[in-house]
């Protein structure tokens, strides 16, 4: 199952990262879920793989460097048994930025939510679940533009995005575009005095 969704992030009043597109308090991103039986206690590790595979068929195409981690037991969280983080190299911030990342949850979800299939002897077992990101938007966003922009400003839209773009080139502003002025920029402008008369 795909779906699109919105979602909120508590943690942008940590400190870190709070300009910019990286990590913002609203976004949407496409997700995929999916949910296997526990028969053989490979299916679920199947999917993991095959969502992995998906999602590197996605950046690849858009012609983004990136990279897999298998990550370690001290940064999963508690639902996950196995997840991969996959990192785009973003030029702009000089490292790789986390873009995605597919989680194998064994039977932690499907506990909490009491998702149950029958088995052919009609016992009742615990079903896996998988999620993956397939696509962030902000992180999206950034690593497309980053990574295809030449030094005269302009960005060569990747091939598979030119059907939908209908264009190659997205060619530099010939205007000087508004500068946005708002509670997550890193330094502020000073405020205009009063008018007095």
């Amino acid at each position: 199952t795909v779906c699109s969704s919105t979602c909120y992030r508590a943690e942008t009043d940590t400190g870190r990262e709070t300009w910019g597109l990286y990590r913002v308090h609203h976004f949407n991103k496409v997700e995929m879920f999916g949910v296997t039986a526990d028969e053989t206690g490979e299916e679920s590790s199947q999917l993991l793989e095959e969502f992995v595979s998906l999602q590197k068929e996605m950046f690849s195409a858009l012609e983004l460097h990136y990279r897999v981690l298998d990550m370690p037991t001290q940064e999963l969280g508690p639902p996950a048994y196995r997840k991969y983080d996959i990192e785009a190299w973003m030029p702009g911030r000089n490292s790789y930025g986390e873009i995605s990342s597919a989680s194998n949850c064994t039977d932690y979800q499907s506990r909490r939510l009491n998702i149950l299939y029958e088995r052919e002897d009609g016992s009742l077992q615990y079903a896996h679940t998988v999620n993956a990101t397939a696509c962030a938007i902000p992180r999206m966003i950034i690593s497309i533009l980053e990574t295809h922009q030449t030094k005269d400003g302009s960005v060569h839209v990747p091939q598979v995005l030119q059907p939908y773009l209908g264009l190659e080139v997205i060619e530099k502003p010939k205007y000087t575009p508004l500068k946005y002025i708002g509670p997550n920029q890193h330094s502020r402008p000073p405020r205009p005095g009063s008018n007095t008369r």
